[in-house]
């Protein structure tokens, strides 16, 4: 019913769970996953859509794609493009400490005015600055150098830097100029560029809470007095932001600390469910076949640690 629902990629388990390569990429198919992904077009050109909106990609687009956000790229046929792409977890966000206290903030869409975009334009020395960095990004994730972690973790937090400081620039109504980074909003892009992904993150507090809570008791209504929406508000901000309505995604959440469980631990696949948050083990059964196509104890015997399907390639 849903694209299709990515929750691993190389490292995932790593004690820094970061991963990065460069890719030709021609076209991906429609997908959306729990992680977050950073991505920076070196080359070529060609249009990406996330969540129903579609904008341009071409030499300095720099994306922020935040976990469930539903996306798909397609390259022009004479020019693929040449993407930096970063997958990471949620909590790193989360856990910079900035002392101005609004970089998480402003990357999470949790500010009131912050009229969060998804992806924002280089240029010039801004360009060349943070291309230079996700080069250097690279050949470290591909190295074995004492204290890589350390490194890695400290370039990923400059080039979200960057990226925030674009959209506090824009925030600021600093005017764009050619040796400056602009953002894809309606006010600042050409005339003729579509206008770019609506603010889908006006809803990521409430998807935050499910993320930090999901093996606690959860309901619609709760969250919805929570948060002060009614709850068909909050059903509808769901389906229209990520494409995925509340009890799929608590379920998705669950059942992804389920497999890990499964697979790494011998505890009985009652208690399985009731430590992934399910209210009974029938509850926790069904919707486990139904998803993984497979029962859990089957899941369990065939170690189901099998690499999952990257969009991207290889």
């Amino acid at each position: 019913m849903y694209p299709e629902y990515l929750f691993e990629y190389p490292n995932r388990d790593a004690r820094f769970a970061f991963h990065m390569k460069r890719k030709l990429q021609v076209a991906t198919p429609a997908h959306r996953h729990d992680f977050v992904e950073l991505t920076l077009v070196a080359g070529g050109s060609g249009r990406e859509t996330i969540n129903g909106a579609e904008h341009p990609m071409r030499p300095g687009t720099m994306v922020l794609l935040l976990p469930y956000q539903v996306h798909r790229i397609v390259s022009d046929p004479q020019a693929p493009l040449d993407l930096f792409i970063c997958n990471f977890p949620i909590d790193f966000i989360m856990e910079i400490r900035d002392d101005e206290a609004s970089l998480p903030e402003l990357l999470l869409g949790e500010s009131e005015s912050n009229d969060a975009r998804t992806y924002v334009q280089l240029g010039g020395d801004d360009l060349a600055v943070t291309r230079a960095l996700f080069e250097a990004m690279l050949h470290e994730a591909q190295g074995d150098r004492p204290f890589r972690s350390v490194t890695l973790r400290a370039q990923l937090q400059l080039a979200l830097t960057r990226f925030g400081r674009s959209l506090s620039d824009r925030q600021e109504h600093r005017p764009p100029t050619a040796a400056r980074t602009t953002v894809g909003t309606s006010s600042l892009a050409a005339a003729n560029e579509p206008v770019p992904a609506p603010a889908t993150r006006s809803i990521w507090p409430v998807v935050r809470y499910v993320y930090d809570h999901y093996l606690e008791p959860l309901t619609l209504t709760g969250l919805a007095e929570r948060f002060r929406l009614h709850p068909s508000t909050l059903s509808e901000k769901f389906v229209a932001s990520y494409g995925i309505h509340f009890t799929d995604l608590v379920h998705e959440l669950r059942l992804r600390h389920a497999c890990s469980l499964l697979r790494t631990t011998e505890l009985p696949v009652a208690q399985v469910a009731e430590e992934s948050g399910f209210g009974s083990y029938s509850s926790f059964a069904r919707i486990f076949t139904k998803n993984k196509g497979l029962s859990p104890r089957d899941y369990r015997k065939h170690d189901s640690r099998l690499p999952t399907t990257d969009p991207y390639g290889s």
